[in-house]
């Protein structure tokens, strides 16, 4: 009977569900801004619990400012190997086309750092099973990214305090 008891219970550790892989943002720092898009280059610490290695094979999610007025989308496929029971940093660079450009011109014109957001997914899996990972990476855009990016003269939409 202990047998057949440490049999089933051994098919139960076997068998169970394995655990999903985890994101946690390292990094997220603007590396670009212009009336078209904003770039932003993330690193995002992917932990890989179960015994098969994974692949990171696409990155996307909404860029937000302020209280959380969405201004664009963006993708990126960094392709990025995730080795079985490990946690690997995988790079991903985003170039972000603005849809709501005008949610910027209050903010900047407060003369104080604009906050952002960027809510995405890491489409992450093997051959057979993929799976969307959410995660929230949060940062600012300084107020001499927006004047070197020229939005100062953006058709007077964006009067910047001086």
């Amino acid at each position: 009977m202990k047998k057949l008891w440490i049999a089933g219970a051994f098919c139960l550790i076997a068998c169970s569900k394995p655990e999903p892989p985890r994101i946690t943002p390292h990094s997220a720092r603007v590396t670009a801004l212009t009336p078209l898009a904003i770039g932003i280059a993330l690193e995002l610490d992917v932990e890989n619990k179960s015994p098969y290695p994974l692949v990171v094979q696409e990155v996307s999610g909404t860029l937000k400012l302020g209280a959380g007025q969405e201004v664009g989308r963006a993708r990126s496929e960094p392709k990025g190997n995730v080795p079985a029971r490990a946690t690997t940093r995988l790079p991903a660079e985003l170039s972000v086309p603005w849809t709501g450009l005008g949610a910027l011109a209050p903010l900047a014109a407060s003369g104080k750092p604009v906050p952002y957001s960027f809510e995405g997914t890491a489409k992450v899996g093997g051959a057979k099973l993929n799976l969307d990972v959410p995660f929230t990476v949060k940062g600012e855009i300084t107020q001499q990214q927006i004047l070197q990016a020229g939005l100062r003269g953006l058709g007077g939409m964006i009067p910047l305090a001086q």
